[in-house]
């Protein structure tokens, strides 16, 4: 593709872009996948023609405002694009979850979009609920259950409970008396099971 000469046409290449940089290879690969061959390639489509990256690019702010219920009117749209995709459907929004978590994670580099820092959603996966597990933090008491399940398995309502436990425990991190560093967004917390 050629050097682009509309807004238009840059955006959707930043949304392919970012879904090829954003792809967590690993969820299509091993001995149990999550989703099908084709993912990818659905997701770069879908992230580049029907993602509404022009809202993200000029009316991030706004968005992040009301970041919870874009988040969930995102996700249905992904599921919805790779439910045929899902190994099982009817936990596809909680894989679009994941899948938007990611991209949104990458869209970051972009200065346009960085009002949305602060919301953004930690991606889930197995290695972060396998740290959270051994977390006996107030913020996480609520949810520690869920972290005994596949974070590809639970409900998307349930994913919600733990990004909302994840923000309390920003809050308590950031309240230790002894913290020199404050934490400002929950994909921050990736920094704790490196």
């Amino acid at each position: 593709m050629s050097i682009p000469a509309t807004k238009s046409e840059y955006l959707e290449l930043v949304g392919r872009e970012t879904a090829r940089m954003s792809y967590p290879g690993s969820m299509s690969r091993g001995e149990y996948p999550i989703v099908k061959k084709g993912t990818k390639q659905k997701l770069e489509d879908f992230f580049a023609k029907e993602f509404p990256m022009s809202a993200a690019w000029t009316d991030a702010a706004n968005i992040a405002n009301a970041y919870e219920k874009w988040h969930a009117e995102r996700s249905n749209e992904i599921s919805a694009a790779i439910e045929s995709c899902v190994w099982k459907p009817n936990v596809s929004q909680c894989v679009a979850a994941k899948f938007l978590n990611t991209f949104m994670h990458q869209l970051m580099k972009y200065e346009a979009s960085r009002p949305l820092w602060k919301e953004l959603h930690l991606p889930l996966d197995s290695r972060v609920f396998a740290s959270l597990k051994k977390e006996r933090c107030a913020a996480l008491a609520d949810v520690q259950a869920y972290f005994w399940q596949s974070p590809y398995q639970i409900p998307y309502e349930a994913h919600l409970k733990v990004q909302a436990a994840l923000r309390k425990l920003l809050d308590e991190l950031n309240e230790r008396p002894q913290a020199e560093f404050k934490f400002a967004s929950r994909i921050e917390l990736n920094l704790l099971w490196l």
